[in-house]
């Protein structure tokens, strides 16, 4: 590309961030990627067009100074990445309000902010934008949240955030698309849960692909998408 894309990557230290990443960057976007903590910096990506940016984006004043920047720097957001999140094991017995804040906090209100911002600049360009959330798939399988209250109700309120986002599509040229995996194979989560198969789990590097068709043109004629990513699990 000789004038790239952008792509905003909120969460770019984690693992599916850093798959997410590297596959934007080899597909030939400006990659603009989040970090929470300064100390992150020194482990990112180094690459010509790849620029990392300190925010806390459950902060709405933060997440406005961030979308100022990049349309003042770039001008234009073509794609955003929103994978910050976190999550939590917990039954309706033992799931505490504070549980349920803090994971609305990780996984609705940083996407809802990022969203929010995003689809009032993308809205204004003439191409619009595409918005990218993270499901769970126990959001969707009441028997898997059950275990996982906190994080899957989280989860759940994306679904119609992806919803309200794509009814106004054909009006604002916004569209956004959810991202359903299984279990992602990272170490975390082979840490938690040892005796899992891993095989039968979603790589970081497998979302990232569908990540890459959902940027690309190819892409252009989806509306209302749900992805689920479950490989075998």
């Amino acid at each position: 590309m000789n004038n790239p894309h952008i792509a905003l990557v909120t969460g770019a230290s984690g693992n599916l961030g850093t798959a997410v990443t590297n596959q934007l960057l080899a597909d030939g976007f400006q990659v603009i990627g989040t970090i929470l903590h300064p100390d992150e910096k020194d482990s990112q990506i180094q690459h010509d067009r790849f620029e990392v940016y300190q925010a806390d984006v459950s902060n709405e004043s933060e997440v406005e100074e961030l979308v100022k920047y990049l349309t003042t720097k770039y001008q234009h957001i073509d794609v955003a990445c929103l994978l910050v999140g976190g999550f939590a094991m917990s039954s309706l017995e033992d799931t505490k309000l504070a549980d349920v804040e803090k994971m609305f906090k990780l996984n609705f209100n940083t996407a809802y902010l990022c969203s929010q911002k995003l689809y009032l600049r993308m809205k204004e360009q003439e191409s619009g934008g595409h918005i990218m959330l993270v499901g769970a798939r126990p959001a969707l399988q009441a028997d898997a949240a059950a275990s996982m209250v906190s994080y899957s109700l989280s989860k759940s309120l994306l679904f119609e955030l992806n919803k309200i986002i794509n009814a106004k599509t054909v009006e604002t040229g916004v569209r956004s698309s959810i991202l359903v995996p299984s279990v992602l194979d990272t170490p975390p989560n082979r840490n938690s849960m040892p005796d899992a198969n891993f095989n039968d789990w979603v790589t970081p590097e497998q979302l990232a692909e569908v990540v890459s068709f959902l940027a690309s043109p190819k892409s252009q004629a989806l509306r209302q998408t749900i992805l689920k990513v479950y490989g075998n699990a």
